[in-house]
C-alpha cells in the first residue's frame, strides 16, 4: 500500500508516543520504506536518524549499524542538503557505533579502529574536543585486554576539556569505573564514580552503581554495596537494555554471600538471554550466572529453578548443576569468539575467572527482613518480622512464607511502598518453591498493587497480567480477601500497561466484560481508553485489534450518527471524541465531523445542565463567595472545568476535521469557541494552528499575518 508524504509524516510522529518494541521498530521501518520509495531524502534521513536512537536504547543495537551508515553515507553525499544540528547528531551517534561495535565479535577489530580514526578526522575537522574519542579509544582497548593503553587513554582523557559532544557527568564516570576496576585501582574508581551516583542521566544510577559494586565489597564497604545493588536492581529489572549490568549484580551475590538472591534473578531474568542486547552483555550475564549456580551447587545440590511464562513462553524447571553446565558452555563459546577476533584469550581468561569467583570477606545480608524491618518499623511490623524469624529457625517454612505476606501488607497499609515490594517478593518467592497455589495467588495480586504504589507500573502490570492470564485470579474470586470483578482489574491492567497494543487489548477486554455485566457507561469508557492507546500505525497486529474496538465501539453508540446512546454525556462523548480521531485517521473526516457534532451537542446540554445545578446548589447554600460563574467553573466540585475541557477538546478535533473536508469557515469558528474555553493560553497550541490554517485556507492574508505574530508563530509553523 503506497503513502502520501502527509500520512507517512502522521506515522512517523505517531512513533514517538509508542513504547520500544517491535511495534515501534516496524512502525520506523515502514516509514523508511515508503520514504525511499517516494525519494523523500531528508524524511528518510530525519526517520533513521530516530530509529538510530531507539535501537540504541533498546536491546537491538545491531539494527543501528545500517541506520547510521545510511545517514553518514547521505551526508557525505550532499553535506549542503542537511544543517549543522544534522552533523552534530551524526558526531553524537559516532559514540554509540564505538561503544558497539566492540560488542559484536562478527565485527573485525580494524573495523572498530577504522571507525574510530573516521570519528577521531570529524572531531578534529568541526574544531571538538578529543575528549569522547579518547573515552571511546580506552574503552575498546580495556575490552579487548591492552589494559596499558586503556590507562593511558583514560590519562589523557582526564587531562583534555570536555566540550557538548562529551558524554554527560554521569556516563564519562562509569566508564572511567570500568577501566580503573580492570586495572585493581579500587579506591580510585571509588572516588571518580561518586558523582555519577547523583547523575540525572536515563543510564544512571544504575550503570554507575553496577560497575562500583566490586570495588566497594574489595575495600570493605559492604553497606553502601547494599544500597549500590539496591537502588541500581530497582532502575535494571524492568529492562533487558540493562543485562550488563544485571551480570554484575549477580557477581555482586556471590561475593556478598547471597546465592539465594542470585538465585531468584536467574529464575526472574533467564529470558532476557533470548534477546541480549550484545554478545559481550549474553556472555557476561551467562558467565556471572553460573557463579552463582555453581556456588548455589556447593550449598544446595537439589535446588531446581522455575521459570515464569514470558510472552507466552516457559523454560522448563532446570536443576542447578545442568543449567551450570548449560551457560558454561555458552559463555565460553561466545569468548572463544571474541578471542578469535581479539588475537588473544583475554576474554575467555576473565569469563573463567568471573564464573570461579566466590565470597568476598564477610556476607552482608540482602533480605528486607534481615535489614531495614529490623531497624525501623512500628510495633506490628517488627512484630510480624520477629514471627517471621521464628518460624524459619523453627523449620516452619509454610508459616514462615504466609507471615513475610502479611507483613508486606502491613507495609503497604504504612505506606512504606518500597519496603513492601521487597517483603512481597521474597513472599512470593517462598509461596512458589512451596507451591501454595492459593497463597501464591493472593500474594501476587499484594505484590502487584505494591509496585503500583511505588510507582513500578512496568512491573505492575507484568505481575498482573501474569495472575489474570494464568486464571490463579479465579481463587480469589470467593473467599475472605476476593479480588475485585475481572473488567475492573483488567481496565486498571491497560492503565498499568500504559500505551501501546497489549494496553488496548486490556482495556477491550474490561469493556467487553463491563457490558456483559451491563455496566455500559464503564464499557464506553474502557472502549475510549481502548482508542486512545493504540497506535497510529496500520500494519499487524494493530489494523485486527483496531477493527475488534471499532467494532464494540459501534455497537456501544449505535450505527447512526444521531442515535441517541446509553451512557452518561461525558463517557458518550469520550467515546464518541475517540472514535472521530480514529474515523479522521483512516480516511473517514465526514464520519468524524458526525460523532463529533453530536459529542459537542452532547457536552453543550450537559455542561448547561452543570450550570442550572450549579446555580441551585449555590442559591441554596446562600453563598455570597465567588463561585467561579463567569468563568462556567464551579470552584467545590470542578465538574463545570471537566466539561469544559472535553467540550474545548472536542471543538478543536472538529476544526481540524472541517479542514480535512474544506470548511475553513466552520472550522475557524470551532476552533475559536475551543479557544475562549481555555485558561491557559500555553495549552492553546492544537487551537491556534486550526484556526491559522483556516485563515490560511480562506485566503485572509492579513489578518494571518496579523495572528500569527500576535501568537510568536511563523508561516513555517503552518507546515509542520
Amino acid at each position: 500500500m503506497s503513502r502520501t508524504e502527509q500520512e507517512l509524516r502522521q506515522l512517523y510522529n505517531s512513533t514517538h508516543r509508542m513504547p520500544t518494541g517491535a511495534a515501534k521498530f516496524a512502525a520506523l521501518e515502514e516509514v523508511i520504506r515508503h520514504a525511499d520509495a517516494l525519494g523523500l531524502v531528508e524524511l528518510a534521513f530525519d526517520v533513521r536518524m530516530s530509529a538510530t536512537r531507539v535501537y540504541q536504547h533498546s536491546w537491538a543495537p545491531a539494527k543501528s549499524f545500517l541506520t547510521f551508515s545510511w545517514c553518514l553515507a547521505a551526508y557525505d553525499r550532499e553535506p549542503e542538503r542537511f544543517d549543522p544540528g544534522h552533523e552534530r547528531s551524526l558526531l553524537w551517534h559516532f559514540k554509540w557505533m564505538v561503544y558497539n561495535v566492540h560488542q559484536f565479535p562478527e565485527v573485525p577489530l580494524q573495523r572498530a579502529r577504522e571507525l574510530l580514526d573516521d570519528m577521531e578526522r570529524r572531531y578534529r575537522r568541526g574544531g571538538h574536543s578529543m575528549h569522547a574519542v579518547l573515552q571511546h579509544r580506552g574503552l575498546v582497548a580495556e575490552s579487548i585486554g591492552e589494559l596499558d593503553q586503556a590507562q593511558d587513554f583514560y590519562e589523557r582523557m582526564a587531562l583534555t576539556r570536555r566540550d557538548g559532544l562529551s558524554d554527560c557527568s554521569g556516563c564519562v564516570p562509569s566508564s572511567h569505573v570500568r577501566t580503573l576496576v580492570a586495572l585493581g585501582r579500587d579506591e580510585e574508581a571509588i572516588r571518580v564514580g561518586e558523582p555519577a551516583v547523583r547523575s540525572g542521566c536515563t543510564e544512571q544510577p544504575q550503570w554507575i552503581n553496577s560497575e562500583l559494586l566490586l570495588p566497594l565489597v574489595r575495600t570493605g564497604q559492604g553497606e553502601r554495596a547494599v544500597e549500590a545493588h539496591r537502588t541500581a536492581y530497582r532502575r535494571i529489572r524492568d529492562n533487558p537494555h540493562h543485562l550488563g549490568e544485571l551480570a554484575l549484580n549477580l557477581l555482586y551475590c556471590v561475593h556478598s554471600g547471597n546465592v539465594g538472591r542470585g538465585l531468584d534473578l536467574i529464575e526472574r531474568h533467564l529470558s532476557w538471554l533470548d534477546r541480549a542486547r550484545t554478545p559481550l552483555a549474553e556472555m557476561e550475564f551467562a558467565a556471572a550466572a553460573v557463579a552463582v549456580l555453581s556456588r548455589a551447587r556447593e550449598e544446595e545440590a537439589g535446588t531446581v529453578l522455575r521459570f515464569p511464562t514470558v510472552e507466552g513462553k516457559r523454560r522448563p524447571d532446570a536443576r542447578v548443576a545442568d543449567l551450570a553446565v548449560e551457560l558454561r558452555e555458552r559463555a565460553l563459546a561466545i569468548a572463544e569468539r571474541f578471542d578469535a577476533r581479539n588475537g588473544n584469550t583475554f576474554q575467555s581468561a576473565r569469563m573463567r575467572t568471573w564464573m570461579a569467583t566466590g565470597p568476598i570477606g564477610e556476607p552482608t545480608p540482602l533480605s528486607v527482613f534481615d535489614r531495614d524491618l529490623r531497624s525501623r518499623s512500628g510495633e506490628r511490623v517488627h512484630r510480624l518480622a520477629d514471627r517471621v524469624a521464628a518460624q524459619t529457625a523453627a523449620g516452619d517454612l509454610t508459616g514462615a512464607a504466609r507471615t513475610r505476606a502479611a507483613t508486606a501488607e502491613a507495609l503497604l497499609a504504612d505506606e512504606r511502598h518500597a519496603e513492601a515490594v521487597e517483603a512481597a517478593e521474597e513472599a512470593v518467592r517462598e509461596l512458589a518453591r512451596l507451591d501454595l497455589t492459593a497463597d501464591l495467588a493472593a500474594c501476587r495480586w499484594l505484590l502487584a498493587r505494591a509496585y503500583r504504589a511505588d510507582g513500578q507500573r512496568q512491573a505492575a502490570g507484568r505481575v498482573l497480567s501474569e495472575l489474570l492470564d494464568s486464571g490463579e485470579w479465579e481463587q480469589l474470586a470467593e473467599g475472605p480477601a476476593p479480588l475485585p470483578p475481572r473488567p475492573e482489574l483488567e481496565a486498571a491492567l491497560g492503565d498499568w500497561l500504559g500505551y501501546g497494543p497489549p494496553a488496548a487489548t486490556r482495556y477491550l477486554a474490561a469493556a467487553r466484560g463491563f457490558a456483559a455485566a451491563a455496566r455500559q457507561e464503564e464499557a464506553m469508557t474502557a472502549l475510549a481508553s481502548a482508542l486512545n492507546r493504540l497506535p497510529w500505525a496500520e500494519q499487524e497486529p494493530v489494523a485486527g485489534l483496531l477493527a475488534e474496538i471499532l467494532e464494540a465501539t459501534e455497537a456501544a453508540l449505535g450505527r447512526a450518527p444521531g442515535e441517541a446512546p446509553a451512557g452518561s454525556a461525558p463517557a458518550t462523548a469520550g467515546l464518541l471524541f475517540a472514535y472521530a480521531r480514529r474515523l479522521r485517521v483512516t480516511g473517514r473526516p465526514a464520519e468524524a465531523a458526525d460523532r463529533l457534532r453530536t459529542a459537542r451537542a452532547l457536552l453543550d446540554e450537559h455542561a448547561a445542565t452543570d450550570a442550572d445545578a450549579g446555580a441551585d446548589r449555590n442559591t441554596d447554600a446562600g453563598a455570597d463567595r465567588d463561585t467561579g460563574a463567569g468563568s462556567g467553573r464551579d470552584t467545590d466540585t470542578g465538574v463545570y472545568a471537566d466539561t469544559e475541557r472535553r467540550r474545548g477538546a472536542v471543538l478543536t478535533e472538529l476544526g481540524a476535521v472541517l479542514l480535512d473536508l474544506g470548511d475553513p469557515v466552520a472550522a475557524e469558528e470551532a476552533a475559536r469557541a475551543a479557544l475562549a474555553l481555555l485558561d491557559d493560553p500555553d495549552d492553546a497550541w492544537d487551537e491556534l494552528f486550526v484556526i491559522a490554517k483556516a485563515l490560511r485556507a480562506r485566503g485572509a492574508d492579513d489578518e494571518l499575518a496579523t495572528f500569527l505574530a500576535d501568537h510568536g508563530l511563523t508561516a513555517e509553523h503552518l507546515d509542520d
